[in-house]
C-alpha cells in the first residue's frame, strides 16, 4: 500500500463519471500511478501520485473547488489508512464458523459412518446376486 501522503480521496464524484476520465483530469497535476473507484456509492475514489508535490498540487486545486468532472465540482482530502482487521476475525474461515454446528459427516461419528458404508455395500452385492439368480432361472 502506498503511503497516505501520496493518495487522495475524491469527494463528490458523479456516479456516471468514469475512472479513465478522473485519471486524465488528475494528470494535469502530475503523473498518476493509480486511480481506483471501487463500489460506487460505498467506496470513495482514490487517486495515487508518485510524488508528494504532485499530490499537494492536486489537493490544493480540489480544496479550492477548481476541479470539475462531468459538470460536478470535485473535492478531496488525504486518504486515511483503513484500520487493520482484528487478528481473530482475519484468521477465521467459513469452516471455523460452521465447526460448532456439525462435522463434515453431517453429525455422524466416523465409526458409524464406516459401518453404514459396509451395510450399503453388502446390500448392493445382495441385489446384484438376486438379479443374477433371476436371470439364470428365467433362461
Amino acid at each position: 500500500m502506498a503511503p497516505p501522503g501520496v493518495a487522495i480521496e475524491i469527494h463528490g464524484m458523479a456516479d456516471t463519471s468514469s475512472r479513465m476520465n478522473l485519471k486524465k483530469l488528475m494528470e494535469q497535476f502530475g503523473e498518476v500511478i493509480g486511480c481506483h473507484i471501487g463500489n460506487r456509492g460505498v467506496d470513495k475514489p482514490v487517486v495515487r501520485f508518485p510524488t508528494q508535490e504532485a499530490a499537494e498540487a492536486a489537493l490544493a486545486a480540489l480544496k479550492n473547488r477548481q476541479v470539475w468532472l462531468d459538470g460536478v465540482i470535485l473535492g478531496g482530502d488525504w486518504q486515511k489508512s483503513a484500520p487493520a482487521p482484528e487478528p481473530e476475525a482475519a484468521l477465521m474461515t467459513s469452516r471455523d464458523l460452521l465447526s460448532g454446528r456439525r462435522s463434515r459427516s453431517r453429525g455422524k461419528r466416523r465409526q458409524d459412518h464406516d459401518a453404514d458404508r459396509g451395510d450399503r455395500d453388502r446390500r448392493r452385492r445382495d441385489k446384484s446376486r438376486s438379479r443374477r439368480r433371476k436371470r439364470s432361472r428365467s433362461r
